[in-house]
């Protein structure tokens, strides 16, 4: 009915309208913060992902003009380059010989997993340096297949500007170097190894457009200092198990406020039945394993991204961002590895689809920002109201955003935060018994139980024990499918 190209050109369309539709609707705090350089240009060169300011803020100069919100122009770029992305994932493909069926399948498979989804449907980092990795590795691909130095040259140039657009892309430009170096003939290394030197040359141009000089000290500052306080950094037994649930998560979202939708309605529980009764179907049409891998290079130089980026996502203390990758160039190598694996990849394709839309894009669309506009609201209303917030840094971008004032200085940390990064919880304590005495309102949104989740494994119960020793009633309560918030009132203590 449709020929090869027609059907790739159609299933892009699709998704483009899916992910339009459907944009995240509680954005996070690293959205809101993007959003805000750009509104205000500040901080347009940040040191972990140099570029995508300046990105969003040639994009964003034509909505800006005809009235439409910059967060929500961001959001569609990034769904710009989520379909961008699909597209090259093609063109690798038909290079790779996979046949039309095979394309259509993979690249609605890369569409749908969660980590695209997800990021292509937010104001994140994540898809915009994806594109440029997929296209440096579509030139990677041409160089193994003829040789030629010109691919070497367009293969470091994209990767380039992936690792600008974000740092965590630098492992990708390493596993290609790996792959050059692999074939032991010394111009295509020293030719990519040239190119990539724009890459700090680019760094050197913004730390002296930002910073004024380019001395040693200033350098080190504008690459790391974020690092030193924002960063989670190690390897632990509770990070570990983070790192495997979160690779889950990039293919399929796993979140405990799932469980809040069935039991809101037992109904919500048809799309689990529908998948998990497809994916078991799966397992009896499981694909065959090709004895002989046509180009074993790129194979191998596409598996050391894959363990790489994993490895430094589990350092990152399984931070599923790092990882958005991974599903896309998994899915890539399906039809190197295997054959007659139609069927199967049907079949996980219907399972992922009907799992990722119905418990993954739809929630995350109607998620509601009420609770924090609320708090936003009464913190700017007046000086007399402090807030102990979940997350401050998410209030203190919204306010940022909706009103050029980059700290309120009536918002704080939870007591969680509080522990976890270094610091003793009873400096809260002292600022909320000091408020208390002042006659001042304290308001929180700290006591609700939070679905399972990263943040509810790595702040434990930590919130609801500190709490446990003052009284509190509730200001006021959003009630919602993905579950019940509320935002107390702090009135002494017991």
């Amino acid at each position: 009915m449709f020929s090869r190209h027609s059907l790739s050109w159609i299933i892009l369309i699709l998704f483009l309208i899916l992910y339009l539709v459907f944009p995240a609707g509680s954005s996070t705090l690293d959205a809101w913060y993007y959003a805000s350089s750009v509104k205000y240009n500040s901080d347009i060169f940040h040191p972990h992902h140099l570029l995508y300011n300046l990105l969003g803020s040639v994009f964003c100069f034509l909505p800006v003009k005809i009235g439409i919100d910059i967060l929500a122009a961001l959001k569609v770029m990034n769904t710009i380059f989520a379909i961008l992305s699909l597209l090259v994932v093609q063109r690798i493909l038909y290079l790779l010989k996979a046949d039309a069926t095979m394309v259509v399948l993979i690249s609605c498979l890369c569409g749908v997993s969660f980590s695209v989804m997800r990021y292509a449907t937010e104001n994140e980092t994540y898809i915009v340096p994806l594109f440029f990795a997929l296209l440096a590795t579509y030139e990677f691909l041409k160089w193994t297949l003829s040789g030629e130095n010109k691919h070497v040259v367009s293969t470091a140039i994209w990767i380039i500007l992936s690792v600008l657009f974000h740092q965590v892309f630098f492992f990708w430009w390493m596993g290609l170097m790996i792959g050059f170096i692999s074939l032991k003939r010394m111009s295509p290394v020293l030719i990519y190894l040239l190119i990539s030197l724009a890459g700090p040359a680019v760094y050197l141009v913004a730390i002296y457009l930002t910073r004024g000089n380019i001395k040693p000290d200033t350098i080190t500052d504008f690459l790391l200092g974020i690092l030193r306080t924002n960063s989670y950094m190690g390897i632990t037994a509770k990070g570990l198990f983070l790192s495997l649930a979160s690779l889950i998560r990039s293919f399929i979202q796993i979140h405990g406020y799932m469980l809040n939708m069935i039991k809101s309605n037992i109904l919500f529980i048809i799309p689990a039945v529908i998948s998990v009764s497809v994916f078991i179907m799966s397992l009896f049409r499981l694909p065959a394993r090709r004895h002989k891998v046509e180009n074993l290079r790129f194979t191998l130089t596409i598996y050391l991204i894959i363990i790489m980026q994993f490895i430094f996502a589990v350092f990152s203390y399984g931070n599923v961002k790092f990882m958005v990758m991974i599903p896309v160039l998994t899915f890539i190598l399906i039809p190197v590895l295997t054959f007659n694996s139609k069927k199967w990849l049907r079949l996980i394709l219907t399972g992922l689809a009907i799992w990722n839309i119905s418990y993954g894009l739809i929630p995350l669309h109607l998620k509601s920002s009420a609770p924090e506009q609320f708090m936003c609201d009464e913190s700017r209303q007046s000086r007399e109201v402090i807030v102990i917030a979940s997350d401050k840094q998410l209030l203190k971008n919204m306010i940022h955003y909706q009103t050029g004032t980059a700290d309120p200085g009536n918002i704080y940390k939870s007591p969680a935060s509080f522990k976890i990064k270094g610091n003793d919880p009873a400096q809260l304590e002292s600022i909320i018994d000091e408020a208390l005495e002042a006659g001042r309102r304290v308001l929180t949104d700290c006591i609700d139980p939070i679905p399972v989740s990263r943040a509810s494994i790595i702040e434990g119960n930590l919130n609801s024990v500190f709490f446990g020793k003052y009284k509190i009633r509730i200001v006021k309560s959003w009630d919602s499918f993905l579950g019940e918030k509320s935002v107390y009132e702090v009135t002494g203590k017991l």
